[in-house]
């Protein structure tokens, strides 16, 4: 069938109506007919969520056919494009009434635009092409999709309804109406259902925005068109406004002993010892194959700066070309000096890479500005610099009086698909800094810690801003790498807060790094904790002060009672509680290993589509999520309301043997009120955990019930939730094995209400506001129900290995009580390694 069959088929099933007409002639004497004027009284029946269809609206309905666009439409359009009712879109914008999230309908369009464009000339084609449909269709009904396809519609949307930045609150769409945020349009599927799968499209491939000519620009969002080239004056614009923020992006410089800097400016590019005074600006890239290139020492260079040394070294003339580009950046914005670890650190002096490596947060938060190359290697180039090109902007489209601009993708979106994203590295690089400025294939992304801005939307900065100009508002999203709480909208750095309900937040924000970290590949696996060491020196430092003891974290007293024991063993079994994600090779987000380069399937032992559960790292003990390959899982658990079932734990470190004797007893950490360097370096290396623990009584353990509905059939357990990390053994092995002893369940404590002691104290130093009923503290909902944790454990040569964790869901009859009823007598003496 045609798409004009298709498109007849659509209006003449529907019933003929009269469209209504403007009484007011006036406001459209450009006009050779009465516009649509559609009515709020009739926009529809709620539905359950709270949204109104407007299937029956009067712009809805196509019954009688109306005038085509105007002459003035541009010649560019092809015929199919041109037939389309723009008229409708001055109507819309002048309607008054409510426009959910699912718009208004400007007309039906068959299922022309999910056909590939490429071989047509109209750029409006390639602006509304929605690939995303037809996969959506089939998703949503495997069986029959091709029935229940209705064809398409073109669809406007008041006020960027749907732009990635903002979020879809109440607060924020006034503002976005206030300042006179301009409308966008999108092909979408006849029906509903389809919200999350047009933000997934605008992300991956940006938005149609609508510019009517002659009405004044929007004050707050304006899509523009992105150069070709790199523009030093948008990101001099934006630093400009960041130095402002006085609070959240106050540089101090690094006290890196050794630390050097390539001197731009020179004509060699000198590299000289930093100096306190000197301003600089650092690159995160991705090495990529290309063997590290040595310093070529020379004889002295003029003194432009005063040298120690006879000897000056300098950056060799066959450089990567990502790193010829930030030295290009480097200049452009007014810098003269460059940090690149590949020249800044002596690759051939062991103890200074390691010194320098273990400071690498210092140096990206003491920059100016980091430069962000995304590219797989170094030699990819930093896009629209020199010979990198930028992937081009659809070409801007007209009909009548309105212009149509493709936005570009979606920042975020095209940093997580970057190959620098997949790199242990960079993760704190980017964690670090305090002004990044990432360049894209398509456009370049800044963001400070107070705010975050695209080239491609010229946005009003003050008006985002809150009234002291510290931050952006809470209704646009915050940054990729803000240390905020766990809300994407919220750009409070609560890192530095004394509050319970905030250090909460800290804990929770590290537990989402953690798992980001985790996905991380590594050139040397070795170097697992070393990538890690800068984020538990940044979290140890925070006001909820928390260590991480071989990774895993362990936050200190919230409650902060005299006697701290208890609370202290409680967030060590909490620490040991994590578990992996496990995915499953139906997954869509499971990765086809044909797609990695070779030489990234030999660095990495494994893959999700090779195996899908995680394997061991040699070196690193089975309790902390460094001793393995794979992704931490996610975790709605609170340290505050767990008991531990642990006691007299010591901790071992590498560099003692792995006998008790050789421990530190667990307590220990209760000497420190702040934690110093040595001590979060020490910590990092601890490889055995000595205690004290019931055994849960396997006897007890039921894997299966019946079927409620076939009682001669058995399912699994709701009260038994696994999570193991090795071993492909079925149940029946399992319970098998630990019925025979070969296997424990190590009992680490209990999940479910706070202690009174503890809440009560947490209560008490937790502020809240005149107005409200509860303390913020009191908002955290536990997210997991109640229940005795234990690690599942095998024992060899009086050494305990990890290999998953058991979940056992409480009844809710008291959790004391339940516990002694599924212990065996007595505890028992382990070795964790």
């Amino acid at each position: 069938m045609s798409t004009s069959l298709g498109q007849e088929r659509f209006r003449t099933n529907r019933p003929n109506q009269k469209q209504p007409t403007s009484s007011d002639k006036s406001k459209h004497s450009d006009f050779k007919r009465d516009s649509i004027r559609p009515k709020p009284s009739i926009l529809g029946k709620r539905n359950r969520d709270n949204s109104r269809e407007n299937f029956r609206d009067p712009g809805s309905l196509p019954a009688k056919r109306l005038r085509e666009t105007s002459t003035s439409s541009s010649s560019q359009l092809c015929h199919q494009c041109s037939r389309i009712c723009w008229d409708r879109i001055y109507d819309w914008m002048s309607y008054k009434g409510r426009i959910d999230w699912v718009g208004m309908l400007v007309d039906h369009v068959g299922t022309r635009y999910r056909n590939d464009p490429s071989s047509s000339t109209c750029p409006l084609c390639s602006q509304l092409y929605a690939p995303w449909i037809e996969p959506f269709l089939k998703k949503r009904d495997p069986t029959r999709w091709k029935a229940n396809d209705f064809g398409d519609q073109i669809r406007i949307f008041r006020h960027l309804r749907h732009l990635p930045h903002v979020n879809d609150y109440p607060t924020a769409r006034k503002v976005l109406r206030e300042y006179n945020a301009p409308y966008h349009i999108a092909v979408v599927p006849t029906g509903r259902g389809w919200r999350d799968g047009l933000k997934a499209h605008i992300a991956s491939k940006g938005m149609v925005v609508v510019i009517p000519k002659g009405i004044q620009e929007s004050e707050l969002f304006v899509p523009q068109q992105v150069s070709k080239q790199f523009e030093p004056n948008v990101v001099l614009s934006w630093l400009k406004y960041c130095k402002g923020h006085k609070k959240h992006c106050n540089i101090q410089a690094p006290e890196v002993t050794g630390m050097k800097l390539i001197d731009c400016r020179s004509n060699d590019l000198i590299i000289r010892e930093h100096h306190p005074d000197a301003k600089y600006v650092a690159l995160s890239y991705v090495w990529g194959k290309s063997a590290a290139s040595k310093m070529v020492t020379s004889a002295p260079a003029a003194k432009e700066m005063p040298q120690k040394e006879d000897k000056t070294s300098r950056v060799p003339k066959d450089i990567p070309l990502t790193i010829r580009d930030a030295i290009q950046v480097t200049k452009a914005l007014g810098y003269r000096f460059l940090w690149v670890d590949k020249y800044c650190i002596d690759q051939e002096n062991a103890t200074e890479k390691q010194k320098q490596c273990g400071r690498m947060g210092d140096i990206y938060a003491g920059s100016q500005l980091t430069i962000f190359a995304l590219g797989h290697d170094s030699n990819y180039g930093l896009p629209g610099v020199s010979s990198r090109p930028r992937f081009q902007q659809l070409q801007r489209a007209t009909s009548g009086r309105y212009d149509f601009v493709s936005t570009m993708p979606d920042p975020h979106l095209s940093i997580n698909q970057s190959t620098w994203s997949t790199r242990g590295w960079t993760y704190q690089e980017g964690l670090f800094s305090t002004r990044r400025l990432l360049f894209t294939d398509s456009q370049v992304y800044f963001e400070c810690n107070g705010m975050n801005c695209v080239e491609s939307f010229k946005c009003n900065l003050k008006v985002l801003h809150t009234q002291n100009g510290q931050r952006f508002r809470a209704y646009h999203r915050a940054g990729k790498f803000v240390c905020g709480n766990s809300n994407q909208y919220s750009h409070l750095i609560v890192s530095r807060s004394k509050e319970n309900h905030r250090k909460v937040d800290t804990i929770r924000r590290f537990q989402y790094q953690i798992q980001q970290f985790s996905k991380r590949e590594l050139t040397d696996e070795d170097d697992v904790l070393n990538a890690f060491a800068g984020i538990a020196r940044f979290y140890a430092k925070t006001a909820a002060k928390i260590v991480s003891l071989a990774g895993i974290m362990i936050p200190s007293p919230i409650a902060n009672l005299r006697d701290s024991e208890p609370e202290r063993l409680d967030h060590l079994s909490y620490a040991l509680a994590w578990t992996h994600r496990i995915r499953s090779l139906g997954e869509s987000n499971c990765e086809d290993p044909s797609n990695r380069s070779g030489s990234a399937r030999e660095r990495l032992p494994w893959t999700l589509l090779d195996n899908p559960k995680p394997q061991r790292r040699g070196g690193f003990p089975s309790w902390s999520w460094a001793g393995w390959f794979g992704e931490v899982g996610k975790r709605n658990d609170l340290p505050y309301c767990w008991t531990s079932d642990l006691s007299s734990v010591r901790i071992g470190f590498r560099e003692k043997d792995l006998r008790e004797n050789d421990s530190e007893d667990y307590m220990w950490l209760k000497k420190f009120p702040k934690f110093k360097q040595y001590i979060i370096k020490r910590l990092l290396t601890a490889n055995v955990l000595h205690f004290d623990a019931h055994v849960l009584d396997p006897k007890k353990l039921k894997f299966w019930k019946r079927d409620p509905h076939m009682p001669s059939k058995q399912i699994n357990s709701d009260t038994l939730q696994l999570y193991l990390s090795t071993w492909t053994y079925s149940l029946e092995q399992l319970q098998q094995k630990l019925i025979e002893g070969e296997f424990k369940c190590v009992v680490l404590g209990t999940y479910g209400e706070p202690r009174k002691d503890i809440i009560k104290a947490i209560r008490a130093k937790d502020k809240k506001r005149s107005k409200s009923r509860n303390r913020r503290i009191d908002l955290f909902e536990r997210g997991e129900p109640d229940a005795i944790i234990c690690l599942i454990v095998y024992t060899r040569n009086g050494k305990s290995h990890r290999i998953g964790l058991l979940k056992v869901v409480l009844d809710g009859s008291g959790n004391d009580r339940t516990l002694r009823a599924w212990v065996l007598d007595g505890k028992s003496r382990f070795s964790l390694v």
